[in-house]
């Protein structure tokens, strides 16, 4: 028996009758992913995610504002785009895009960046003897201890260095699926694609997909939530947490935040029950080669088949289990073997993305600690938790800082996570468990991170499992009383005031941890 079974264990107070579009198709395990599409469009369910999506799409643009109408100014993954774009041409033999990439090593950009915010790169350099060594400096630029890329250190004198064969090379460490994605958009539009449009799409359609997601649980029979109390928690996603003043950006950072929540919503509706393992697979593979923090939520899918029915996996399972797991990695050691062996190919290292090579690999913090260490916890759990901003006498009164703000305060509903309704029986003990456990697997790599999210208004990186957060308060049963709505609009307040201000109004922000 799996545990996503139509009936709701017990009711809500307040709780009305769940919605009757659902089928047949919905209740049975069986029916096909087709059969299932089908059913779907039929009942017409699909009306209000698609109004959902175009009112938010009205209402990101809206606060997007004067940012809806270019590119912004951190298009990365347009530039992995076209140098992919290149490359492939390259191969089919274009003489335009030889020319592009003559001189270039693999995967190198083929054009130089327009500034020097968070592109990786390294230098070539060529001795006088005609001996090419690439790293990075390790103490100061040009002179000194040079680290080569397979971690060897050497001593260089500038008198033994051809320094007109000198070169920096450029590379995006961001994972690449949203410039794959890009890739024919870029071919016909260039440069000029507005990443701002594209970033708000997909936060548009998260929006809807978290409404399918909620209404799916719903039937299911997992929460018990009416379609007024999903509406609630859809506006809380939607206008109460990070998601919109990232989505209203572009920018890199923030667009690979929402994509990552597209991918996550896709791999969530295939995961439920296991019940589409080779989806569930590609779909966490674009997931983490979005946002790579977002391989560890693969232990929701994980769990699903080493427990179904939230019982133990027995003997005679083995053989359904085994079928599930291939078909879910299968995709998953695809995209990532290839991912490792682009890290090899670019900096020597398959476990190596780039992000040490940030600023030319001159950043102190890592070359000090590393990507992950202790010395960082404090830091980010106070930006996740506990940083608030300052208030004061005159203008501009508040004054925020670019390390963020304390979830707590910038989506108050979370606080209701901590008051669930008793868990009255085997599935909904098991559901509590499934999501907690994806939560805190994912959080557990981000508070160790070199980075708080720096620059942000609220804590960013809680997107990577907010879709988690959600489906436990839909799971929680706690009734959506006035309370709950009242903390959903305060937070609205708070990261509308973000939407606004945020990279716009500087006066409203500082750069000191604690403002």
């Amino acid at each position: 028996m799996m545990l996503h079974s139509p009936g709701a264990p017990y009711e809500l107070d307040t709780e009305q009758d769940l919605p009757e579009d659902a089928t047949l198709i919905d209740e049975s395990p069986e029916a096909s992913l087709v059969e299932r599409l089908r059913a779907y469009f039929a009942s017409k369910r699909w009306r209000t995610p698609l109004l959902l999506f175009l009112l938010t799409f009205v209402i990101y643009g809206l606060f997007s504002f004067e940012r809806i109408s270019k590119p912004s100014a951190d298009t990365h993954f347009v530039y992995l785009a076209s140098t992919y774009n290149s490359m492939i041409a390259a191969k089919l033999g274009s003489a335009e895009a030889l020319k592009r990439r003559e001189g270039k090593v693999a995967f190198e950009l083929d054009r130089k960046p327009p500034h020097r915010n968070d592109w990786a790169s390294y230098y070539e350099l060529t001795m006088t003897d005609g001996q090419v060594v690439r790293g990075t400096w390790a103490e100061r630029p040009g002179r000194g201890k040079f680290e080569l890329l397979d971690g060897r250190m050497m001593v260089l004198e500038p008198k033994y260095i051809d320094h007109r064969k000198t070169q920096q090379r450029y590379f995006v460490s961001f994972p690449p699926m949203p410039a794959v994605l890009m890739m024919p958009l870029v071919a016909v539009r260039g440069y000029a694609v507005n990443d701002v449009l594209w970033t708000l799409f997909f936060a548009s359609l998260n929006v809807a997909l978290l409404y399918i997601l909620l209404a799916r649980l719903a039937r299911g029979g997992r929460s018990g939530r009416s379609r007024k109390e999903n509406l609630w928690l859809v506006a809380f996603f939607a206008l109460s947490t990070p998601h919109i003043w990232c989505a209203i950006m572009g920018q890199v950072w923030f667009t690979a935040l929402v994509m990552g929540i597209t991918f996550t919503l896709l791999y969530v509706l295939c995961s439920i029950d296991a019940r589409h393992p080779l989806l569930a697979g590609i779909f966490c593979a674009m997931a983490f080669s979005t946002r790579t923090p977002l391989l560890f939520a693969s232990v929701f899918f994980f769990i699903f088949v080493l427990f179904p029915g939230g019982k133990r996996l027995q003997k005679e399972q083995f053989g359904w289990a085994f079928k599930k797991l291939a078909l879910f990695c299968l995709p998953c050691l695809v995209v990532g073997i290839s991912l490792l062996v682009m890290n090899k190919i670019r900096f020597g290292s398959l476990t190596e993305f780039g992000h040490s090579y940030l600023a030319a690999g001159q950043i102190p913090r890592i070359k000090q600690f590393g990507l992950f260490h202790y010395h960082f916890l404090s830091k980010n759990l106070s930006a996740m938790f506990t940083l608030l901003p300052h208030l004061q006498k005159t203008a501009p009164y508040v004054v925020v800082s670019r390390h963020g703000m304390s979830l707590l305060l910038t989506s108050p509903a979370l606080i209701y996570l901590l008051w669930p309704r008793p868990r009255e029986n085997r599935a909904d003990r098991f559901w509590h468990r499934i999501l907690w456990t994806t939560v805190l697997v994912c959080v557990v790599p981000g508070v160790f991170y070199q980075n708080t999210g720096y620059e942000q208004f609220g804590f960013r990186f809680a997107l990577d499992y907010m879709v988690y957060l959600v489906m436990l308060l839909a799971v929680g049963r706690h009734p959506i009383t006035r309370g709950f709505k009242a903390s959903v609009v305060f937070g609205a307040i708070i990261n509308l005031f973000g939407a606004v201000t945020f990279k716009r109004f500087q006066q409203f922000y500082t750069n000191r941890f604690f403002p």
